[in-house]
């Protein structure tokens, strides 16, 4: 009876994720888009595909990879190469919008992420896009570690502080490369990426440990856009099978927020995406999966 019960809840689980991703595919465009802007809009040359935010291709398909959509899934393959060629920035061989945040390491982290995600490799592009960063990403934590370099004028990414989710979405995008294809450069910008995650404790402030370092990034939230939360952070690190002390008030404020039931609650919502993907502070099936796998993982 019991194995029927857990059956039949997987069961449940599968076909909702399933009707979520129909009604996203229900909304791609004829040609394999999602919410393209016309050739008229002033932003397009630059901004198509990644405006308007959390609705158009680039977070569509973040979204779909959030989801566990099957990697062969054919729907993609087009509207992914169209992002790879109009992202790529060949003045530097990274993924840009031009010089709008030059070079901003959460675009490229997603990018390496889609490509990784859905075709299971790197890119050429991506490749190259690693090698820039394994040569200019900075990790500084209030003060400049090393001399300012011509990316500092980027203050929102590149400040005293180098911006977190950046990094975050850097690890993110490195964790999804098979193993077999991390060569010296991938696995020295992963282990900096993690240090700096540890440096502090996932999502509390270096110098006041017991203070949250960014706004909000201790409500749960999905899909983790180019902002997450400090469960995807754990979630990243479970996948590089990362053990430290300095994990351990991230995960006790993991178990903190699980409720009676056994689920967690979306406390913070990602509005205009292509659909809805559950109600604010009520119990959420993607981040309660994610969450239970975390836990699982770190009881053990």
């Amino acid at each position: 009876m019991r194995e029927r019960s857990q059956e039949l809840k997987v069961r449940y689980i599968m076909n909702n994720y399933q009707k979520i991703i129909d009604r996203i595919f229900e909304q791609q465009e004829s040609d394999g888009h999602w919410k393209s802007l016309p050739e008229s809009d002033k932003r397009f040359k630059i901004y198509n595909h990644y405006t308007p935010t959390f609705r158009s291709t680039l977070w569509t398909l973040i979204l779909l990879a959030d989801l566990e959509l099957d990697r062969n899934d054919t729907r993609v393959i087009k509207p992914l190469f169209d992002l790879q060629n109009q992202f790529f920035d060949e003045r530097y061989n990274i993924y840009s919008l031009q010089d709008d945040h030059l070079p901003i390491p959460c675009l490229n982290g997603n990018m390496i992420y889609l490509g990784c995600y859905f075709n299971g490799e790197l890119s050429e592009k991506s490749k190259l896009a690693i090698d820039f960063f394994y040569k200019n990403q900075r990790f500084d934590d209030g003060e400049y570690v090393e001399a300012e370099n011509e990316f500092c004028k980027n203050k929102s990414c590149y400040g005293k502080h180098t911006c977190y989710w950046g990094i975050v979405k850097l690890f993110k995008g490195l964790s999804f490369i098979p193993n077999e294809m991390r060569d010296y450069k991938i696995n020295e910008l992963l282990e900096k990426c993690i240090n700096f995650v540890l440096i502090h404790s996932v999502c509390f402030s270096s110098r006041k440990p017991d203070k949250v370092m960014i706004n909000k990034i201790d409500k749960l939230t999905f899909p983790n856009m180019y902002k997450g939360d400090f469960l995807e952070i754990l979630w990243l690190l479970k996948r590089e099978s990362v053990h430290s002390p300095k994990m351990d008030n991230a995960l006790k404020l993991l178990k903190s927020k699980q409720l009676e039931s056994g689920k967690w609650e979306l406390e913070q919502k990602v509005n205009n995406l292509a659909t809805s993907i559950g109600a604010i502070n009520k119990p959420n099936q993607f981040i309660t999966k994610r969450a239970q796998e975390v836990l699982e993982y770190y009881n053990e």
